[in-house]
């Protein structure tokens, strides 16, 4: 290790010699945007809170698995990104065995409401653009526009170069681009 490791990754080594007031600290500092990349990830708050759990549960049964080679919340924002992804694919299975389930689960009560504002409609337009989005490309987006994550980070949470991550944050920001268009053009 080059550098000497952070605040949290302290209190992280803290937690594997035993200390559970260092866990609860870490606790308290991310478990909102764990939530808030989960959901933001699979639109889905229900499930974010399951994932959030997930994550901090295996956290805390597995302390041994952290190592201080990359800040802490690199680590974190990968095991969070590895259970959305996981979660995505068994959803994916799940609606090919049972379509006309995972047709009525992905239904936003509230985006069908007449009198919705347009901020809410907005939102759920750009939700809807995110999902569309391949895993990876997904996962990229939230950490960046969402978490503030620089691309070197994102690149050490997704095991992949900058200059790939680059192309895959350009790719989705084109995808996004046109599929939000239409809706842009209808607001002018």
């Amino acid at each position: 290790m080059s550098q000497p490791p952070d605040a949290d990754a302290q209190l992280m080594l803290a937690f594997q010699k035993g200390d559970e007031s260092a866990f609860a600290v870490l606790f308290e500092r991310y478990r909102t945007r764990v939530l808030n990349t989960a959901y933001r990830f699979l639109n889905d708050a229900n499930l974010a809170q399951d994932i959030a759990q997930e994550v901090f549960v295996k956290i805390y049964m597995s302390p041994k698995t952290y190592h201080p080679d990359a800040a802490f919340s690199t680590w974190l924002y990968r095991i969070t990104a590895n259970a959305c992804i996981d979660t995505l694919r068994r959803r994916k299975r799940l609606a090919a065995v049972l379509p006309e389930a995972a047709a009525q689960s992905a239904l936003d009560p509230a985006a069908t409401q007449a009198d919705q504002v347009e901020a809410r409609e907005l939102e759920r337009v750009v939700r809807a653009a995110l999902a569309s989005l391949p895993e990876k490309q997904r996962i990229a987006v939230v950490l960046q526009r969402y978490e503030g994550l620089s691309y070197k980070q994102i690149a050490e949470i997704l095991g992949m170069s900058r200059p790939a991550i680059e192309s895959l944050l350009f790719r989705a920001k084109q995808t996004l681009r046109v599929s939000l268009s239409a809706y842009i053009d209808c607001m002018r």
